[in-house]
């Protein structure tokens, strides 16, 4: 009898210890779900260099917007915390994936139209080449940059408003009109001829043609 009443009574101790070794032992996984880190600016750069940035400020990092495909070309365009903040996760929107030529032309849907003064624009671009992959929050608001040449405007009756005015890398000339019909050519710095081409502009139009090459 005292010996099965020893044995009760250290069972019972032991039972008793249990929840006490429990309770007494701390989570190896709390300090990590209450971890914050600095975080680092990340709007605009690539998802691979992105990645890397967080990874060494020790930020959890959340992506949504566009699937990734290549990482080392697509960019970042938002974030949902400001450099410089504490936090434990980081979301940041994906800039999607844009496949177009190496050189890229001016807006698509020429001649454009919009209410003002009556006036027409206009400069020189090269499009084509080779197949080359960008990233923008937007694939369509992807235009290229007018390159340097030669522009000239002749009205309907042969009167020329602009003569061989030269413009440089990125420019475009404006030209207040008379509302009616105009011709317009020109050429790249290195002598490759562009047009001409005709192009109405209407009263109270802005109206944009500009003159392309197509690259191979």
């Amino acid at each position: 009898m005292r010996r099965s009443l020893k044995r009760w009574c250290a069972a019972l101790a032991v039972v008793s210890m249990v929840p006490l070794a429990l309770t007494g032992t701390p989570s190896s996984a709390a300090p990590s779900q209450h971890a914050t880190c600095r975080v680092p600016r990340m709007t605009g750069l690539t998802v691979k260099a992105a990645r890397s940035r967080a990874r060494v400020a020790g930020c959890a990092l959340r992506l949504s917007g566009a699937a990734v495909k290549i990482a080392t070309v697509q960019s970042i365009h938002t974030q949902s915390v400001r450099p410089g903040l504490s936090a434990r996760v980081v979301s940041v929107s994906v800039n999607p994936l844009c496949p177009g030529p190496g050189a890229l032309g001016p807006p698509p849907g020429e001649p454009i139209e919009k209410p003002g003064a009556t006036e027409l624009i206009t400069g020189v671009f090269l499009e084509g080449g080779p197949l080359v992959f960008r990233s923008a929050p937007a694939c369509k608001d992807l235009v290229g940059k007018s390159s340097s040449g030669t522009i000239t405007i002749t009205n309907s009756v042969g009167t020329v408003l602009a003569n061989n005015m030269a413009l440089s890398a990125g420019q475009l000339l404006y030209v207040n009109v008379q509302p009616g019909a105009y011709t317009i050519s020109g050429t790249f710095t290195g002598g490759s001829a562009l047009g001409p081409i005709t192009v109405n502009v209407p009263s109270g139009e802005i109206v944009r043609q500009d003159l392309v090459l197509q690259a191979p």
